[in-house]
């Protein structure tokens, strides 16, 4: 039997619960991984909850389990009998039907969630700045003494070492592989790091080195991915990077106030696909892009391809972007910006392009 543990819900979530009242839902289901970490924060063991519910009412009830259990089990316990109820991630028909016979009306709640995620106040936005300043430390750390045949195990603790002594804390981990992520990982809980040779953990000529930085400053978190390449790139790997760093900054530039966020992958695949530097080789790559909202520990939610979210100065997203060469690796991309009257500003200032170290 499911078992779920109700407390009552912090004052960081007053401002979703009086979106949730004004959007009329009794209750929001959150089973996303950024969803339930920004609900139940970074307390050991509490993130990893199967389903939360967080209540108008101003409490918050987690279960672990079968989904469709998990979401029966925190429902009865939150007391919610009745009603219409939000839901941050799609979810399985069954569970639909399950909740239905209690008189539950299950009704998609992305939206709302990805704007109160992105949306800071004034005074949110120093921390966020000082957080992506230590991305940019981890991104020095990493070209100061980037070479072949190094061990990329001695990367991840260079990284390590330089950003905790600028005051980071321990990063996070984005759960969800952004686009079916190639390589095998390796790092620590500040950095990530693909491209090495899985059999001897050493760094390759010509191989592209990718890697996440996710430091926390004060609960706070950086948000940056680049990537290098040491020697000469060959011509398919080349051409991967251009497409990218030119769709990267098409996304970025569609990133308006007023404009439906949307625009920005839209405008990401069109460059991407469309790019010269793909020329015939187009249709063997692959290009994705994310957009995440922001807040706190690191809590992140996607954007829904379908989103109706528009952009307003003042949130902070996460923009994530990847080309793959097959056979080569993949070229990846990632900023913190903070959207102004202007457009966006990213935070870390990592390079958006592919790095050529000779």
């Amino acid at each position: 039997m499911t078992t779920a543990v109700t407390r009552q819900a912090g004052t960081g979530l007053d401002r979703l619960r009086e979106q949730l009242d004004k959007a009329g839902f009794a209750a929001l289901v959150l089973t996303s991984p950024g969803g339930r970490r920004y609900a139940l924060g970074r307390a050991p063991g509490l993130a990893d909850g199967t389903a939360v519910l967080l209540t108008t009412e101003g409490t918050v009830t987690s279960a672990a389990g079968d989904l469709r259990d998990a979401i029966t089990a925190v429902l009865r316990a939150g007391g919610v009998a009745g009603g219409v109820v939000g839901a941050d991630a799609d979810l399985p028909w069954e569970v639909f039907g399950q909740v239905s016979e209690a008189g539950v009306r299950l009704r998609p709640a992305a939206d709302l969630v990805f704007t109160e995620l992105a949306s800071s106040e004034p005074s949110e936005l120093p921390p966020v700045a000082a957080a992506a300043d230590l991305a940019a430390v981890g991104y020095t750390a990493v070209m100061d003494h980037l070479h072949v045949g190094m061990d990329v195990r001695e990367l991840s603790g260079n990284v390590d070492r330089s950003i905790r002594r600028a005051g980071g804390l321990l990063g996070w981990y984005e759960p969800y592989a952004p686009y079916g992520t190639t390589g095998r990982a390796a790092g620590s809980d500040l950095v990530t790091v693909r491209g090495h040779d899985p059999g001897t953990a050493r760094l390759t000529a010509g191989t592209p080195v990718r890697f996440v930085l996710h430091p926390l400053l004060e609960g706070v978190a950086g948000y940056a991915a680049a990537t290098a390449v040491l020697g000469e790139p060959d011509g398919p790997l080349r051409a991967a990077g251009a497409a990218c760093a030119a769709a990267t900054a098409s996304l970025l530039a569609a990133l308006r106030p007023g404009a439906p966020l949307r625009d920005g992958c839209e405008a990401f695949d069109r460059e991407a696909f469309g790019c010269e530097a793909f020329g015939r080789e187009a249709a063997e790559h692959a290009a994705a892009c994310r957009i995440v909202a922001l807040r706190g520990g690191g809590a992140s939610l996607p954007l829904p391809r379908d989103s109706e979210v528009t952009a307003e100065p003042g949130m902070v997203l996460g923009i994530r972007t990847e080309v793959t060469v097959p056979g080569r690796g993949a070229v990846e991309l990632a900023e913190t910006v903070v959207l102004t009257d202007s457009g966006a500003e990213p935070q870390a200032r990592t390079p958006l392009r592919l790095v050529e170290l000779h």
